[in-house]
């Protein structure tokens, strides 16, 4: 073995700074890309907001001028040394003020407000904790507690066993269970519960006349769960009457003790686009905006046009500028390229995908990636960095662009339907169903096979299965 030199000659794609810009930037939904123009603004001298009502660029090269020649107004010193003594001792007896406002009463209540509108939602797990104070524990007693109360998972359920528990707290497994008990009288109803079983049997220690509806939980879940109150009433030997009313006072039994505790952090979205009709009722035209009212309108600097002209600049000076320039270049190209490309494929979704905009998801055509990027001339990954992360406004509501993409099924007359609109036609049939005779996988087959749709079994199963439907007998209503 020995040091060489070798001469290889290989293809590879190597991407442009430009065209790594422009993926940049377009993959990056609105509220990011409005990100990405402040630090664009701040990191690059040469380019500069252009505030709303201003001209062109000659009138901000006269503003820029006529600022040059008007000097600063002079600091009044004696103000401003009176001013931040005032702040110093505002400061130190705890006033914060906001300088918009001249009234210190105003702004206090103003804070007081605030402060009110600033909550955090309580926790399952701290709720059951302050409980338990009320509850004659013993220090090691309450460590137990402690360990339970960290073991459940968000529905209230136990998910350690109690051998688990008593060895974590060095215990036995009947002081672990003794004190589960006591847990299991606490609020909500049923929680601390091992199974679903227990947490029924929990919830009806608290109710009268709960016997029959406990015999049934206890030994005859499946006849409750296919809801066969015949089956029950000859399983336990009494009147279907009260059969059906033991199960309607199971039915207002909660299955999942700690569901009133779950917190939904809501989701803030906003569309990168809108397609809706025109205004004209009697033309159904559908209108496309590109939304950009947030990125702030950018501009080159007119001053540093000059400076670049000027014969007095340093080399080492113009070679910045040179750099920066060309990066301002590139950035606003890059963002003018971004919107046009989003316009190209939003106005070619608009195009396939017309009867959705006016009739909704079950109407929604068979489409790829790769369908787009034939008609637009471009590659496939460009329209998927495109669409990532971004929604879309409709008249059908506000839905991620990737929405409009789905596998297609074949029909009987040779023509394709997306999976999505399969599963919404799949949706209505259940819906509108006899509840007493609810259809089976293959009846919902045939069904589709006779509106034209070739469709297995094991995918309807599937579609029902991500719709949240439960099978025929779960449906069944006697």
């Amino acid at each position: 073995m020995e040091p060489r030199l070798i001469q290889q000659q290989t293809q590879r794609l190597i991407l442009s700074p430009q065209i790594r810009l422009y993926l940049r930037l377009l993959q990056l939904p609105i509220t990011a890309l409005e990100q990405a123009v402040d630090a664009e603004l701040t990191d690059n001298p040469l380019l500069e907001e252009v505030s709303p009502g201003a001209g062109n660029d000659e009138t901000g090269a006269e503003e820029t001028q006529n600022s040059e020649k008007n000097p600063a107004e002079e600091i009044r010193l004696g103000e401003s040394l009176s001013h931040f003594e005032d702040l110093d001792e505002n400061f130190k007896e705890g006033y914060y003020p906001d300088f918009s406002l001249q009234d210190r009463k105003t702004m206090e209540q103003r804070k007081n407000f605030q402060e009110t509108l600033i909550t955090k939602p309580e926790t399952l797990s701290a709720f059951l904790l302050w409980q338990t104070r009320f509850l004659e524990f013993t220090d090691h007693e309450r460590k137990i507690a402690e360990e339970i109360i960290g073991n459940m998972t968000e529905d209230g359920y136990l998910k350690a066993s109690l051998e688990e528990i008593a060895k974590a707290c060095q215990a036995t497994i009947p002081a672990a269970e003794a004190v589960l008990r006591q847990i299991q009288t606490l609020e909500p109803p049923g929680i601390g519960a091992r199974d679903l079983r227990e947490a029924l049997l929990i919830q009806l220690r608290k109710k009268e006349d709960a016997k029959l509806a406990a015999e049934i939980i206890s030994n005859h879940l499946p006849l409750l769960e296919k809801r066969d109150p015949a089956g029950l009433a000859r399983a336990l030997s009494t009147d279907i009457e009260k059969i059906k009313k033991a199960m309607s006072l199971i039915s207002r039994l909660e299955p999942k003790p700690g569901r009133t505790f779950y917190v939904e952090e809501p989701i803030a979205v906003t569309p990168d686009g809108t397609v809706s009709f025109a205004e004209d009722e009697s033309d159904r035209k559908l209108k496309i905006e590109i939304h950009d009212e947030m990125i702030p309108e950018i501009r080159i600097s007119s001053y540093y046009r000059r400076l670049l002209r000027s014969k007095d600049l340093d080399e080492k000076s113009k070679a910045f500028l040179n750099e920066k320039m060309q990066s301002a270049i590139n950035f606003l190209r890059a963002l003018k390229l971004r919107k046009s490309t989003l316009r190209e494929i939003t106005e070619e979704l608009v195009k396939i995908q017309s009867d959705f905009f006016e009739k909704g998801f079950a109407h929604l055509k068979p489409l790829r990636l790769k369908d787009i990027a034939d008609s637009l001339g471009i590659h496939e990954s460009t329209v998927s960095r495109a669409i990532q992360g971004k929604y879309i406004s409709t008249p059908q509501g506000t839905i991620p662009y990737k929405s409009f993409f789905s596998t297609k099924l074949e029909t009987t007359d040779g023509n394709q339907e997306s999976q999505k609109s399969i599963m919404e036609r799949l949706k209505t049939v259940v819906e509108k169903e006899n509840p007493r005779k609810p259809l089976s996988d293959q009846g919902l087959v045939q069904i589709l096979r006779d509106e034209g749709v070739l469709i297995a079994r094991r995918t309807v199963a599937k579609y029902r299965d991500l719709l949240k439907i439960l099978p025929s007998h779960l449906r069944r209503k006697r």
